[in-house]
């Protein structure tokens, strides 16, 4: 038709005198008036006829439009029987035989066949479920937001949701952020202030054949004896160092003030902080948080549900793993509906769930919370964040930043650059705020403490631990001196209180100098038992098609598990090696199969592992790392080392970021510390592709001539590190080293979880939420799309 139409328009002449005389009369007539009428002048003057024509708004009569539209048809015919004529029409083969079964169908014309298939964001599940969630949202006045939350807004809060800047309230009213600790269990609103902190504490009452096991006594050997003196000999040197002066006598005055004191009676009614314990329950009663750790360890099971970043399946309190998953969603549950949040379980499906992983996450404990959220609990959607990034997000800090957290069972490490963690500088270390506690316990009672029966597996002595150590212990210099404090000893079984009188010198400092020390903490480690039950239920994840252990790892960790971190390396050439082959290293730790033995290989990647590295090396190991993984010839360490931000419940000792500045100065190598490294890095990584591709391209066939090709290489990389330093003042341009607090003076335990709840108010979050539908429908898979990090 369109052919016929063309050949219509171009021979319109033609065909008008081959039709009768009244049709050509009419057509040549329209053909006149809307022909233009040249000038003299040779311009195309518009006729007068066709205005007036337009002011009195005529029409074209009906039957010229038929006459015209006859015509059309009588072209196309013509121009049928042309091609027909000549041999290039179209036929269908219709006519002959077929000589198969099937029967070919005939192609789709794709200028006629048309189809909205993905065109539209309803066709994709991804999107229709994030419109779902959206239309939830827009309107929370309708369904979506609870009825108490309705009530409690006020016409001006109502007003707010429609301002011309897009920000709805009601929408973050809606989302509950989650931080599961070892200790404590941080959740609350995305618009709350602070978050509610409940223990993570669930006690069960024991039947009357369960017995509590006696405190371990720790052996005091010669090595921990030797670890104390080294770490006493390095606060001597301290104070020394700064001027300070030490009584030499000290520790004499402690001793004996404290072997002669005696205890002050306090009647009951004068007890202002006495503690209301929960003796006895009749069996099976289960108390959650607060009242969990008011229950005594003689008539209950104390359970604590997470440990280290993940479920606590080495606790052998847990016959099986549903009883852990049930512990936690019970728990999660308490701390939503019978505290000051009132969110009940029916309204479970009216929320969204930002849940905060580890850095270094075990999968099978992400893919059992995001199961337990969705499915068990019946939540709307479910988003996840890293820590380290959550942190960030509290902070507001948009630079490169490296993130130290000393939490209560262990201390996390890692570096965030571009809103992203950089998986190979995490470092988990074994080490956390109760070792400290443990250690701090230890050195009171050799000091005469007026406690001698103190007894830390009953919650009475432990509470008084942690009491005296956050009251206590100190990294400021000018405080450690022999003074003189008070505290009350409480008995369950005994009303009232006992107040005594106490003495201390440098415990309060040499305790918490354990972070720099870790080794000492070996020895007060409570014997770690083995379930073996639930490691069957729960094992470690492992990739579907080569069945290797897939949680992922990090090199920094490696370094510091092995004890290869640059700290302990003394020549400067095999610190330019390490860092050269840093990348090397990665892809084989990622691809490859590991040297070791796979027993050894499961005991590195799994929570039962001991890193006992230094805090210091620890930091200088997990920046240098970064750096170099991030390119650009190691120019981010002046950032990671300006924004060191320490955080966590653990962190609170007064001057801790002092001491922290000194031991990384102290400890970081003369060639990590020059501003200057990114020159001579950038000469030596490029000496070493040169060499590297000049022996892919001669390709030798022995390897001797590959051995004096490196020899030659490592004799011109001396070269240069000697004219370095003969160019350089090691002792100037040095990184400096900042140790950041927490903004605004937040509270730097509550520092992830704000960073949570700010994640939750972020546009980019709609497209990260992980439905139930979606988690039915595609199961762990959907993590490699809904979430900013590899998963």
């Amino acid at each position: 038709m369109y052919l016929a139409m063309q050949y219509h328009h171009s021979s319109r002449r033609q065909w008008i005198v081959s039709m009768d005389d009244e049709r050509e009369m009419s057509v040549e007539m329209d053909v006149s008036i809307m022909d233009p009428i040249p000038t003299t002048e040779g311009k195309v003057s518009k006729p007068e006829t066709a205005g007036a024509a337009a002011g009195q708004g005529k029409k074209v009569p009906q039957h010229l439009l038929e006459k015209r539209r006859l015509g059309r048809i009588k072209a196309a015919e013509e121009f049928a029987r042309k091609l027909k004529k000549i041999g290039i029409e179209k036929q269908d083969n219709l006519h002959i035989s077929q000589t198969g079964l099937f029967r070919p169908l005939p192609l789709i014309n794709q200028k006629n066949y048309s189809s909205d298939y993905l065109r539209k964001d309803d066709q994709i599940f991804s999107m229709r479920e994030r419109k779902s969630l959206r239309s939830g949202n827009v309107n929370p006045v309708n369904s979506s937001q609870p009825p108490t939350l309705l009530a409690e807004a006020g016409e001006d809060d109502l007003k707010l949701n429609g301002d011309e800047d897009g920000i709805d309230d009601t929408e973050d009213a809606n989302t509950i952020v989650i931080h599961p600790g070892s200790r404590s269990l941080k959740i609350g609103l995305s618009t709350d202030v602070f978050p509610l902190s409940v223990p993570s504490c669930v006690a069960v009452a024991r039947r009357a054949s369960q017995r509590l096991e006696p405190q371990q006594r720790y052996d005091k050997d010669e090595d921990f004896m030797e670890h104390l003196q080294q770490i006493q000999s390095d606060f001597k040197e301290r104070m020394r160092y700064y001027k300070r002066k030490i009584i030499p006598n000290s520790h004499e005055q402690v001793l004996s003030y404290n072997s002669r004191a005696q205890p002050e009676k306090i009647p009951e009614h004068n007890d202002l902080h006495r503690i209301e314990w929960i003796k006895d329950a009749p069996e099976g009663t289960i108390y959650y948080g607060e009242g969990a750790e008011r229950c005594l360890p003689e008539n209950f099971v104390i359970r604590y549900p997470f440990s280290n970043g993940a479920f606590n399946v080495e606790c052998p309190d847990y016959s099986s793993l549903q009883e852990l998953l049930n512990d936690v969603t019970k728990l999660i549950t308490f701390a939503l509906s019978e505290t000051k949040l009132g969110i009940s379980r029916s309204q479970f499906p009216n929320y969204k769930v930002i849940l905060i992983i580890p850095d270094l996450f075990e999968k099978n404990y992400v893919e059992q919370m995001i199961r337990l959220l969705l499915s068990e609990m019946n939540f709307q959607a479910v988003a996840l964040i890293q820590e380290s990034l959550a942190t960030c997000y509290g902070a507001g800090l948009s630079n490169s930043t490296c993130v130290i957290d000393i939490g209560a069972s262990e201390t996390k490490i890692s570096c965030v650059d571009e809103g992203q963690v950089i998986q190979n500088s995490c470092i988990r270390l074994s080490y956390g705020g109760d070792d400290i506690t443990r250690l701090f316990v230890e050195l009171l009672l050799q000091s005469n403490f007026p406690y001698p029966d103190w007894n830390l597996n009953t919650r009475q002595g432990w509470i008084l631990a942690e009491q005296l150590k956050k009251t206590h212990i100190t990294f400021q210099d000018a405080d450690v001196a022999v003074q003189l404090f008070n505290f009350f000893k409480r008995e369950p079984s005994v009303p009232g209180a006992e107040k005594f009188e106490f003495k201390l010198f440098n415990e309060v400092m040499i305790s918490p100098m354990a972070y720099f020390y870790p080794q000492i903490l070996s020895f007060l480690k409570p014997a770690t038992s083995y379930n073996k039950y639930m490691a069957q239920q729960l094992p470690e994840s492992r990739d579907p098609y080569t069945y290797k252990p897939d949680n992922p790892k990090s090199i920094a960790q490696e370094s510091a598990f092995t004890g290869k971190v640059y700290t302990d390396i003394n020549k400067d050439l095999d610190i330019i090696r390490k860092l050269v082959s840093v990348n090397d290293e990665v892809e084989a730790l990622t691809s490859g199969p590991s040297e070791r033995t796979s027993g050894d290989t499961i005991k590195t990647n799994t929570r039962r592992a001991s890193n006992y590295t230094p805090l210091d090396k620890a930091i200088i190991e997990s920046v240098t790392t970064a750096s170099v993984l991030l390119g650009d010839n190691m120019s981010k360490l002046v950032n990671f080392y300006s924004n060191l931000l320490v955080i966590g419940g653990s962190s609170k000792v007064p001057g801790l970021d002092l001491i922290l500045t000194d031991r990384i100065n102290i400890w970081r190598p003369r060639l990590l510390s020059v501003s200057t490294l990114p020159v001579v890095y950038k000469k030596v990584s490029e000496m070493v592709k040169q060499v590297e591709n000049e022996i892919k391209k001669n390709n030798p066939e022995s390897e001797e001539e590959i051995a004096q090709s490196r020899k030659k290489l490592i004799k011109s990389i001396k070269i240069e590190l000697e004219n370095y330093w003969e160019s350089v003042d090691p002792y100037e341009h040095v990184y400096p080293i900042a140790v950041l607090p927490p903004p605004r003076e937040m509270d730097p335990s509550m520092l992830t979880w704000k960073g949570g709840s700010v994640f939750g108010r972020i546009k980019l979050c709609e497209e990260l939420y992980i439905t139930a539908m979606d988690w039915e429908m595609l199961g762990s898979r959907i993590l490699k799309y809904k979430c900013i990090f590899d998963y």
